[in-house]
Parts: C-alpha cells; sequence; structure tokens
C-alpha cells in the first residue's frame, strides 16, 4: 500500500487532496497544530499527527517513522491568515514554516527515504510586481513581503535538492483556487455567502477594496489533481498551476448573483470611490503542466456555482 503523507492536511486543498488518495487505495498521514479541531469523519479514515511546523523539532522523526512514498508540502504561514503580519511582522515565522520544516523533511529523503517523492506548494506571490503577463516558470522571482519571501526561498530550496542531490522533488506554482470549502475570510466566500443570503431575502453588503482587480481563478479539486500528476512522472520539476484567464472580483461577483438569479448591485460595494490602477496581473500560462495531461475541467461558472450552494446549504443548516 502506498502511503502519502500531507502537512496542512485541513486546509482545502488537503482535505481534497487526502480525499483522492483514499479513493486510490493510500494509506494517508497529514499534520495539523495542536490547537485545531479536526472532525470525526475525517480523522476515521486518515491518521492525524498534531505538530506545531514553526518548531518542528519531531518532523524529521515523524516523517521517517512513516515512511510515505510520498509527501505533499501544503502548510503554509501566509499572508491570507496573517493580516498586517505579511506587511509589517517579521520575516522568521514564514521562513521557519515555508522554508525550515520542508528542509528538515528533504535532509530525510536525502539521508533515509530515497524512494520518497515530494511536492511543495508554492504561490503565484514569488513573482511580485511582474512585468508581463502571463507569467511562465521562467519568469523572475521579485518577491515584496515575507510571505512571497518564503515561498521564493521554498522553491529555490526544491530545485537545489533535486538539481544537486538528484532528489525526486516537484514544485507547483499555485494561482489561485476555490471551493466550497474556502475559509470564511477570503473574499470569494465572502461573496458567495452575500450572494446566498439574498437569495433568501437577507441582503447583507460586502464591501470590497477592488472590484477591478484582476485574478486567475481555478478550482481547487483541479489543482489538487496537478499535484498529483506531479508526483507520477519520471522526474520532479518546476510547474506553473493556473486557468490562464484573467477575470475581476467583479466578474466573481457577477456569476454569484447569477446562480440565484440575481444582480450583485448595492450589495458588493467597492470601499473606494475612486479609481484604482491596477498592476500587471497574476496570471499563469500552465502550457508546461498541460503537456504532461493536466487540463482543468471544472468551470468557472461551475466552481463559483458550488461556493453559492454550499453557503446556501449551511444557511439552510
Amino acid at each position: 500500500m502506498k502511503k502519502a503523507f500531507i502537512t496542512g492536511i485541513t486546509g482545502q486543498d488537503g482535505y481534497y487532496l487526502a480525499s483522492s488518495l483514499l479513493s486510490d487505495g493510500y494509506e494517508v498521514h497529514g499534520t495539523v497544530l495542536p490547537s485545531v479541531q479536526v472532525s470525526e469523519d475525517f480523522c476515521s479514515r486518515i491518521t492525524i499527527h498534531q505538530i506545531d511546523l514553526s518548531k518542528p523539532v519531531l518532523l524529521s522523526e515523524l516523517v521517517c517513522s512513516i515512511c510515505p512514498t510520498e509527501i505533499y508540502y501544503l502548510a503554509a504561514h501566509h499572508f491570507s491568515s496573517q493580516g498586517d503580519e505579511n506587511a509589517k511582522g517579521l520575516p522568521a515565522p514564514f521562513l521557519a514554516v515555508n522554508v525550515v520544516a520542508p528542509n528538515i523533511i528533504l535532509e530525510q529523503i536525502k539521508r533515509k527515504l530515497p524512494k520518497t517523492w515530494f511536492f511543495y506548494a508554492a504561490s503565484s506571490h514569488i513573482f511580485g510586481v511582474p512585468e508581463y503577463f502571463p507569467q511562465t516558470e521562467a519568469t523572475p522571482h521579485k518577491p515584496t513581503n515575507p510571505y512571497a519571501i518564503s515561498k521564493s526561498a521554498g522553491v529555490m530550496l526544491c530545485r537545489y535538492y533535486r538539481e544537486t542531490h538528484g532528489l525526486y522533488v516537484s514544485t507547483g506554482i499555485l494561482y489561485n483556487h476555490e471551493s466550497p470549502r474556502r475559509s470564511a475570510d477570503f473574499v470569494t466566500t465572502r461573496i458567495a455567502r452575500a450572494a446566498a443570503l439574498a437569495s433568501i431575502g437577507k441582503k447583507e453588503p460586502v464591501y470590497i477594496e477592488n472590484l477591478g482587480a484582476v485574478v486567475d481563478w481555478g478550482a481547487a479539486k483541479d489543482y489538487v489533481a496537478a499535484m498529483r500528476i506531479l508526483l507520477q512522472q519520471s522526474c520532479g520539476g518546476e510547474y506553473i498551476i493556473s486557468s490562464g484567464v484573467p477575470r475581476t472580483v467583479q466578474d466573481f461577483a457577477e456569476v454569484a448573483f447569477k446562480c440565484v438569479g440575481l444582480k450583485p448591485d448595492d450589495i458588493i460595494i467597492p470601499k473606494n470611490a475612486l479609481p484604482q490602477t491596477n498592476p500587471v496581473p497574476y496570471v499563469g500560462d500552465s502550457s508546461k503542466i498541460h503537456r504532461l495531461g493536466w487540463v482543468p475541467s471544472i468551470s468557472f461558472e461551475e466552481m463559483v456555482g458550488e461556493m453559492v450552494a454550499s453557503q446556501l446549504a449551511l444557511l439552510r443548516n
């Protein structure tokens, strides 16, 4: 039986990845923070290990005791949940989770687990303020904040172990991806919830910083499928995982409210009445992974519709 080890297993990607691996007969292990509560249903199917990856003292022993065939490093100390810390805080927590902990695992693979394949989830934010779009794997890294700096360092770390030590290490440079399991503080979930509320006669305004912001959105289930494909090749590499289609936050809102037969007018409201200038957007060119057979299967409209339907179900319950 193949074994998979997933850090950050309770996130949206971790959940869908674990479900996919379980359906293929894998034994699945995952890490969560000691403070995180995991549903009984999830615990019954996988082995949960409580560990703080910012203090990875026991990480080496844990990986060696499991001896996984595949490792998916999805955990991250990131800007979405840390607020101002990303702009004003110290880089140390970002580096601890996004670089040091993966380094500990890669060292164990190098020393004791030569048949273990490793995947690292990076981010389009490594490109900082890009000069052009779509971005490719060759686009220069210009990180502008602690999160992006740490993710860029993680990409370089994986490249080092792949090229210098011959390890099977693949990196996915992930663009925005969504699902019904996206946490409540993300703008996409806030919009989906607003549409669901409006459909039952409860209009709660949502204030958005920049409705004209351009985003490359895909579905989390598709991106998880891409991760799995990358650990089934003859060798590792770096791959952009994106839809390649630029859309605005306004576009997302229009589709979300269309799902319930409404318009977002007077509910999705810009915070700033002044027009905002948009930098070159994060839009990825996934031609490289397309050549491996990966093609997104869930349309933008389907993805948004699933999120709205999920919010409706939560309200009805």
